[in-house]
């Protein structure tokens, strides 16, 4: 009888034990599929403000550049097409949301930057144009392939005061450079760029034609979300989350939409909630795992999982802000910087501006490789030679430093030294150097030493050209091409 009753007892403390085994193992289940859930829409949120970040500053890079190439058209002397096609061909459209450029004149005709004339006075009123002063246009056709679809980016050209011909910067929507369709989720994710003021859609990773919002009127939506309260938020800048199910694939969709802050545009990244969860459900797994073992090592493996996804984010935004061919610090990270600068007062400051020599023709006669040998070993001697300084690759062959020791002497041979070594290696470099005191911000010091990065490369390609034997043909921040000689004058 006492053996019988110790085994009901066993009985019992056992289902009791597995039962409350199983409630919490339930409830940290539910716990944790509403973490997920909340986690996964943290992440799309980031992610979302990330690319709508950089949304922002490449279309402010690119109007910042349209307006340097605008006064370098205005400041011509000679004011023949070969002269105005050398400077639109100065831009490097590599890490540009830009695909072309061209150049309205007041009559009407167009001058693309392959040189080539249009007619386009039937289409385009200059001065209604010229009233609007810089802007971005809405979704248009191209006024060269119409079935193409458009938008242009328009900086006037200013001489005295008077507006003497539009520069026109044009991204072409099928054409958008992949640098800036970026990769979320395994690449399984989609993103839609969105015209606030019309609803027209700019970009469409998921569909093979772009629309407009009203097109997708309909759409089944979650408890709690309604596709309305999203076009709505959408086309008054406002962001937010949306859950919708796929009208092809029938998949549950997690949405982000962020407004990037120009012109009235949104972005969205889009991902079925499979994806969105896959990274997670081992994690799940783990965590059933922890609880049938003990509480102890279930808060072990919960603090692993906070510190794993902690050192995740650091990694994810180190590798945002480092140039993956020379190991420095990349334009994204720069503009942080300049911005974080604006309201500072510096008891002094440096900035060494940097251009190679030549990049392009390398690349063309060398091969790539050659190319980015000559990028890394001028990083490796601007390390070398400025330790403890801020380094950045802006572009393709442009570098920025500033030298923890301002001092102008110092900087100087030390720039000079380093273009010694590359000189030994048959590469050249072209620099700038500004020095200001009690600078407030250092956009200005920027400027000043890419000018003078300007005026040493204009006297090297000026040598080149008397002498051939200094260094390869002509390339650098201005290409120089030959055209058919043209009679038309701007002005």
């Amino acid at each position: 009888m006492k053996s019988k009753k110790q085994r009901r007892v066993f009985v019992v403390v056992t289902l009791l034990t597995i039962s409350m085994l199983a409630g919490t193992i339930f409830l940290c289940a539910r716990a944790a599929g509403e973490e997920m859930t909340q986690h996964s829409f943290d992440e799309l949120t980031a992610s979302t403000k990330r690319l709508a970040e950089d949304y922002y500053s490449a279309l402010k890079n690119d109007q910042m550049f349209l307006t340097a190439v605008s006064e370098l058209i205005a400041k011509q002397k000679t004011e023949d097409v070969d002269t105005i096609l050398q400077v639109m061909n100065s831009f490097d459209f590599t890490e540009s949301f830009l695909t072309s450029m061209i150049l309205l004149l007041p009559d009407g005709q167009l001058l693309h930057k392959d040189g080539t004339w249009y007619d386009v006075s039937d289409r385009i009123d200059f001065a209604a144009e010229a009233a609007k002063g810089a802007y971005l246009s809405d979704r248009v056709r191209s006024l060269f392939a119409p079935e193409n679809l458009v938008v242009r980016s328009a900086v006037p050209v200013v001489r005295d005061g008077e507006t003497i011909a539009i520069l026109y910067g044009v991204i072409s929507l099928q054409e958008i450079p992949r640098a800036y369709i970026s990769d979320y989720y395994n690449d399984k994710a989609f993103i839609l760029l969105v015209d606030g003021s019309t609803g027209d859609i700019l970009l469409d990773t998921w569909h093979n034609t772009l629309g407009n919002l009203s097109d997708m009127d309909g759409r089944k939506t979650l408890k709690g979300y309604t596709y309305e309260q999203a076009v709505d938020n959408m086309l008054h800048g406002r962001s937010g989350d949306m859950r919708s199910v796929s009208a092809t694939t029938g998949d549950v969709l997690y949405m982000h939409y962020e407004p990037v802050g120009i012109n009235n545009w949104s972005v969205t990244i889009g991902v079925s909630e499979a994806d969105a969860l896959a990274g997670l459900r081992t994690g799940v797994r783990i965590l059933y795992l922890m609880a049938l073992i003990a509480g102890a090592v279930l808060l072990a493996y919960m603090a692993y999982v906070a510190w794993y996804l902690a050192s995740s984010r650091r990694s994810v935004y180190a590798q945002s802000i480092t140039d993956q061919g020379t190991g420095l610090m990349n334009r994204r990270a720069y503009e942080k910087y300049l911005c974080e600068s604006e309201d500072h007062v510096f008891a002094s400051a440096t900035c060494i501006y940097i251009d190679a020599n030549g990049l392009h023709e390398i690349n063309n006669e060398r091969g790539h490789e050659a190319g980015d040998r000559m990028l890394r070993m001028t990083a490796d001697q601007l390390r070398e030679q400025f330790p403890d300084s801020k380094i950045y690759r802006i572009g393709g062959d442009e570098f920025v430093v500033f030298p923890s020791d301002a001092q102008e002497q110092p900087c100087r041979v030390r720039m000079e030294e380093i273009s010694a070594r590359l000189a030994a290696q048959g590469y050249s470099i072209s620099y700038g150097l500004a020095v200001r005191k009690e600078a407030v911000g250092l956009r200005g010091l920027v400027r000043e030493a890419d000018e003078r990065m300007l005026e040493a490369k204009h006297a090297y390609y000026a040598a080149r050209r008397r002498s051939p034997r200094i260094g390869a043909s002509a390339y650098g921040r201005f290409v120089y091409k030959r055209h058919s000689p043209a009679a038309r004058r701007i002005g």
